[in-house]
């Protein structure tokens, strides 16, 4: 009797979890979040894997990422991220309203400067968000957010050259440093 009970629960919620998928018609959600400050935008994937939570990836990769200031002409910068997002919508991932997420993921950064420095970090990447999502019926959807993120700081390789001027050790420092920041953004997106 015990093992027919186990049966008939794990065929009731393998039947929900299909059910859910089916009821929302639009199930990938292809995305793109454009990053104005520093021209590095961040492409993905969202999955409904409920009627209201999404699971997502999204990959980042920028060759000569612009820096601030007076560092543009001293430093350059490669970057690379890769984010899993778990967001979820009590209005339904599909449909008008607030949403949370959650994400995990890893980021390195190459430094190299004019003067022969080189710096390279990676981190552990963990953040979270809130905010509102519009979707339209032909699948165009956007999304604007607010949170926090924290950069875990997994290893660091640096080698700074005796001729390096102080602006740009500053500079270095602050790159390759542990850090809890603000983030906002908008994320457009198309649904199929």
């Amino acid at each position: 009797m015990k093992t027919f009970k186990y049966l008939l629960m794990a065929t009731c919620l393998c039947f929900q979890t299909t059910v859910c998928l089916a009821r929302s018609e639009n199930i990938i959600n292809l995305t793109v979040s454009p990053d104005p400050f520093t021209h590095c935008n961040q492409y993905g994937v969202d999955v409904a894997i409920t009627e209201n939570s999404t699971l997502g990836i999204s990959p980042a990769n920028c060759i000569n990422r612009p820096t601030f200031g007076l560092m543009d002409s001293q430093v350059s910068s490669k970057f690379k991220r890769i984010l899993v997002w778990w967001r979820y919508s009590p209005y339904g991932v599909l449909n008008d309203g607030y949403f949370f997420d959650v994400g995990v993921g890893a980021e390195s950064n190459e430094f190299r400067t004019t003067a022969g420095s080189t710096a390279n970090v990676s981190f552990i990447d963990t953040g979270g968000h809130g905010g509102y999502q519009w979707f339209w019926d032909n699948g165009l959807n956007i999304s604007a957010l607010l949170g926090v993120g924290h950069l875990m700081r997994d290893s660091l390789d640096q080698s700074i050259s005796p001729a390096e001027s102080i602006s740009v050790k500053d500079y270095l420092s602050q790159q390759t440093s542990v850090t809890t920041h603000i983030g906002f953004g908008v994320i457009f997106g198309w649904a199929f």
